[in-house]
């Protein structure tokens, strides 16, 4: 079994384990994967080929990375390469390059606030763009997402992730109550990326500082 599969929570009569996922095994599972991203960002279905096309795409970056949160039965070691044990939550990234569409949006954010060209490149330096992370809706509030972040930090090679998420009033969700307990810091409020009319946060987290080992509470 990987180490990092160790961290298990109680799910009816299964676990969820959360297990590093090779390229092949991401392209195998990414319906499943991507139908997460739908109903826990609660998206139309519609979307469905074109997110489907795009996290695939993802796969050639430089430095993918992704982690799987699988559910198995009690005694049972997890196998992504097992299609009867379905995926519970997601979690990518890469490393984050000019070329990306990403890194341009958040640079134009950075001189628009005032930063210097050198400020905004040195802030956009050996970073992962994590992409998405995700658990399905009914699997909510049992500590998956953060053993999927938690784990997803301890195995990235940059020194720092970066993100984007809306903005919510006083961050009083659980995707900002996750990222705020793993020490994600503010890199720039309120911005708009051309693509969607909410306000996001741009946030980042060294990789190398102390985390807070994963847990149910």
């Amino acid at each position: 079994m990987p180490d990092d599969a160790g961290f298990s929570v109680p799910a009816a009569q299964a676990k969820v384990s959360i297990l590093p996922a090779t390229p092949g095994q991401f392209f195998r599972r990414i319906d499943e994967l991507v139908d997460i991203h739908l109903a826990a960002m609660n998206y139309s279905p519609s979307l469905f080929h074109q997110r489907k096309d795009l996290w695939l795409s993802s796969t050639g970056r430089y430095d993918f990375l992704s982690h799987i949160a699988l559910i198995h039965g009690d005694g049972v070691d997890p196998n992504l390469d097992d299609m009867r044990q379905r995926s519970a939550g997601i979690c990518f990234s890469f490393h984050g390059t000019p070329d990306t569409w990403w890194y341009q949006q958040v640079y134009r954010g950075l001189i628009l606030a005032g930063h210097s060209r050198e400020e905004a490149h040195r802030t956009l330096t050996d970073y992962s763009e994590l992409s998405e992370i995700h658990v399905s809706p009914h699997l909510q509030g049992r500590g998956i997402g953060k053993a999927l972040l938690h784990t997803h930090l301890q195995s990235v090679s940059t020194s720092k992730v970066m993100l984007s998420t809306p903005e919510i009033e006083g961050e009083s969700n659980g995707a900002w109550r996750l990222y705020r307990k793993l020490g994600f810091t503010d890199v720039l409020r309120g911005f708009l990326f051309p693509s969607d009319a909410r306000p996001f946060a741009i946030l980042e987290r060294a990789t190398h500082m102390p985390g807070t080992r994963p847990h149910t509470d």
